[in-house]
């Protein structure tokens, strides 16, 4: 409206134009406040869209240490299973050896022979 038009109204028109413009005002004011608002979510959402990225890198980089550690884990497993097997079968070795060599130093009529004679026998089951 043009300042002339304007002149030409009473005064109760005037404020009823008044009136429409503050109803006007108060509109777009919260309109404002709720596209402020949707901004302001959209970018709290960015802000945890990268750090959920940020996260989810972490927690990869947690699960392949978390894989390298268990791979390592049952390689030493592994590994000292087979020392393990081999002490134990170089012990038997020994004891078989130290019984023969016992067997052939002494006579079989005494008590110690027949006990030796009872480990080789519990040796040779186990085999």
């Amino acid at each position: 409206m043009k300042e002339k038009d304007l002149k030409r109204l009473s005064r109760e028109e005037l404020l009823e134009l008044l009136l429409i413009q503050t109803k006007e005002s108060e509109r777009l004011e919260k309109e404002l406040e709720k596209a402020k608002a949707e901004l302001e979510n959209r970018r709290i959402d960015i802000e945890q869209a990268g750090t959920l990225a940020d996260a989810s890198v972490r927690i990869n980089g947690v699960f392949k240490a978390t894989e390298a550690a268990a791979k390592q884990y049952l390689e030493n497993i592994v590994r000292m299973e087979k020392e393990t097997r081999e002490k134990c079968k170089k012990i038997l070795e020994d004891a078989e050896y130290e019984a023969e060599r016992i067997k052939k130093k002494k006579p079989k009529d005494s008590v110690t022979d027949a006990l030796l004679e009872e480990i080789y026998d519990f040796i040779d089951e186990e085999k």
